[in-house]
């Protein structure tokens, strides 16, 4: 390791900025090409039947928005604004959204935590802007 340093003001000299040498895009889309793989005797025809096909669906499903959900139109998993609706009273708890992680897990707040949730519903709850000042 201690030898690489010496290398690489020569490669920059001659190679230029990193992004027109660099190799991850490639190496990531390789990746996903060997995964079509399914024959090893002939990878290449597997490669090619597996990625028309991934294709074609693709386009096809371009044909059903709407109707079917497709990878193209799923809605990602926390968005904002499509999860639960809770209304409870107070405009603090009236945000919309999906939870993160499983919901059999629980956990006790430590004080800390506890006197940080305390602080941020007072300080942020319009009902209660009246008894703060």
């Amino acid at each position: 390791m201690e030898h690489l340093p010496i290398h690489l003001p020569y490669e920059a000299k001659v190679g230029g900025p990193m992004q027109f040498r660099w190799m991850y895009p490639f190496e990531r889309r390789m990746h996903g090409l060997k995964s079509f793989v399914k024959n090893k005797g002939r990878p290449e025809g597997s490669i090619c039947e597996n990625y028309i096909m991934s294709e074609i669906s693709y386009f096809i499903s371009l044909y059903f928005q709407g109707e079917v959900e497709t990878r193209g139109d799923r809605i990602p998993r926390n968005l904002v604004g499509l999860g639960l609706s809770v209304n409870i009273g107070l405009s603090i708890f009236n945000n919309h959204g999906k939870p993160i992680g499983s919901l059999q897990q629980q956990r006790v707040l430590t004080t800390e935590e506890r006197n940080a949730a305390m602080y941020y519903v007072l300080m942020n709850c319009e009902e209660l802007k009246g008894w703060i000042e």
